[in-house]
């Protein structure tokens, strides 16, 4: 049998994902932000893909997004049934110290949006103790007043940011991002969930073995049961069974 090709793009159940591998994406962001090209990503894992099945708006703001990538073993799945593989777990936590240390490289610019008050500036202070290169523009928690918005952007702008990463969580973040991405003149705005948390020490990480085999979710689940129960125990079946539903009336309209 030949070997299934891997195509550049793949769309599952309306979301286009760009198919790259992690060393192409850190390629692909480095020459936005030497050309200053504007670049607004996203990320995907199962319960993006569920919460987009009934938000419409969420689902809308994904697709305006120029590169959106797959993160997690429900993703991949989902492509091998759908027979698009999936070239790569293209998460923003393990993105995050990778592109860090491609900054830090050219002295880039750094701006941290998001978390609970105090969290994305010990995520910046993780950063400039690891990667000493890189200038750290400002950071900001994800909350506050509505007039207080366009002070807000105003900062991130005069901090000449060349990579913003917003961590409030989707939709919130990916809506924020498509919104105001332009107002803060960052080439590079990326929604990024809760990893300010991570590298800020609240939340660990799942051991090198887990993350490889595809089992950072169950990782997850143990350290957070009653938060994470419904998202994977639930949500990741239902994910499946969409995906499935999708390839079945895929297979339909190909016999008719």
């Amino acid at each position: 049998m030949a070997p299934q090709s891997v195509p550049a793009a793949i769309t599952i159940r309306k979301i286009r994902l760009t198919n790259l591998a992690m060393d192409d994406v850190l390629n692909a962001l480095h020459a936005a932000i030497v050309k200053r090209v504007a670049t607004r990503v996203a990320f995907v894992n199962a319960d993006c893909v569920n919460i987009a099945a009934r938000n419409p708006g969420y689902l809308a703001d994904l697709q305006a997004m120029d590169w959106v990538f797959a993160d997690g073993i429900g993703v991949k799945l989902a492509g091998q049934l759908l027979q698009q593989p999936v070239r790569a777990n293209v998460n923003g936590t393990d993105l995050f110290p990778r592109l860090c240390e491609e900054m830090a490289r050219e002295g880039r610019r750094l701006f941290l949006l998001g978390a609970a008050p105090g969290v994305a500036q010990a995520a910046g202070d993780w950063v400039l103790s690891t990667y000493p290169g890189l200038v750290l523009a400002g950071t900001h928690h994800g909350y506050g007043p509505a007039d207080e918005l366009p002070t807000l952007l105003e900062c991130i702008r005069l901090a000449q940011a060349d990579v913003l990463l917003v961590g409030m969580g989707a939709p919130r973040q990916e809506r924020w991002i498509q919104a105001h991405a332009a107002a803060t003149g960052a080439t590079v705005v990326m929604g990024v969930g809760g990893l300010f948390d991570y590298y800020a020490g609240n939340i660990p990480r799942a051991p090198l073995w887990m993350r490889h085999s595809g089992l950072e979710w169950l990782f997850r689940l143990l350290q957070e049961p009653r938060r994470l129960a419904r998202r994977y125990l639930i949500g990741n079946w239902v994910f499946m069974m969409r995906v499935i539903g999708d390839r079945l009336r895929g297979n339909i309209r190909g016999k008719s």
